[in-house]
């Protein structure tokens, strides 16, 4: 029986629509560094999409997956797969403050904490467990890679949170399509400078030391976004695999936008080593993300061991 890896005529309405929207408020200015996007990230919630992993709506897996590849190719800011858990594991005040754009939340493990100094509602999470927690003391930003503010701060443990490890599945497929979406930016930018950049009489896309990385890193792409798709189809279908299938896309999404960063910075050439170049700022976030805090350690062993298991079965 084969299964349609393509996404349903509401999922891709809501992309459209995200993908319009962010065309026209996702700016240089939105994605650079600097305060925060308080607009940008309100106008999300007003489309529905900080609420979609909401217990009770209408959202699922399949419209997750389908913004978050746009808000991807966007190179939109904001804590996008954190939120996805944190609306759908948090009480209702907390993921209703979230679900609406008024306040950020910040997801990990602490000392080290991704967008504490600007969060209101704070989780931590530890394996299959989280908690809604609160700081304790003062929050001392850190500077890292990507650029988004991150901070180290004790936290106090104020609530056990449940549906954790189906938030947690949710979270993987919105971070696995982000990522894939992200790469996809950076490959096209590098497909169409080596279009149109001329080296020695020729574009240097001609040359196969150019062309084929690019091939391969969209090859890897393309298979981390079927991926997602499939695991995305499993979570509502409430398939038994639903998780692992997540955990693999997220995998698989990371190591695709990381290779294609990687083509990217080499298509580019000296150029795309720099921040203020084309594709410095998207390829450092992307690095970021592919080491995203608070998901479980070992992931990539539990996949294998458990489909090592049903091979041996």
């Amino acid at each position: 029986m084969s299964i349609a890896l393509t996404r349903t005529a509401e999922q891709q309405a809501l992309a459209e629509s995200v993908r319009s929207y962010c065309a026209a408020h996702c700016t240089e200015e939105v994605r650079g560094p600097g305060p925060f996007p308080w607009s940008f990230w309100q106008g999300l919630a007003e489309l529905g999409v900080l609420s979609l992993a909401m217990p009770g709506e209408d959202g699922g897996a399949g419209e997750i997956a389908a913004v978050g590849a746009e808000l991807g190719r966007a190179a939109a800011p904001g804590p996008v797969a954190a939120t996805v858990f944190a609306t759908h594991t948090l009480p209702a005040e907390q993921a209703e403050q979230l679900g609406n754009g008024t306040s950020l939340v910040s997801f990990g493990q602490p000392p080290l904490m991704p967008w504490a100094p600007l969060a209101e509602v704070f989780v931590e999470a530890d394996g299959e467990e989280a908690w809604l927690a609160r700081p304790v003391g003062e929050i001392e930003p850190v500077e890292v890679l990507g650029g988004d503010p991150w901070g180290r701060v004790a936290l106090e443990r104020v609530q056990p949170l449940e549906r954790v490890n189906a938030g947690m599945a949710l979270a993987d497929i919105a971070l696995a399509a982000y990522l894939w979406g992200a790469g996809r930016r950076l490959l096209d930018a590098a497909a169409e400078h080596a279009r149109t950049r001329v080296q020695f009489g020729r574009p240097i896309g001609s040359f196969q030391a150019v062309a084929h990385p690019i091939v391969t890193a969209g090859v890897a792409l393309t298979s981390a976004e079927k991926l997602t798709t499939m695991a995305a189809l499993a979570i509502d279908d409430e398939h038994q695999d639903g998780g692992v299938l997540a955990v693999s896309a997220r995998l698989s999404a990371s190591r695709a936008a990381v290779e294609a960063a990687l083509v990217a910075h080499q298509t580019f050439g000296a150029i795309g080593y720099s921040e203020e170049g084309p594709i410095g700022q998207v390829a450092n976030r992307i690095r970021q993300l592919a080491n995203a805090p608070g998901h479980p350690q070992g992931s990539g062993g539990q996949v294998l061991a458990r489909y090592f298991r049903k091979g041996r079965g």
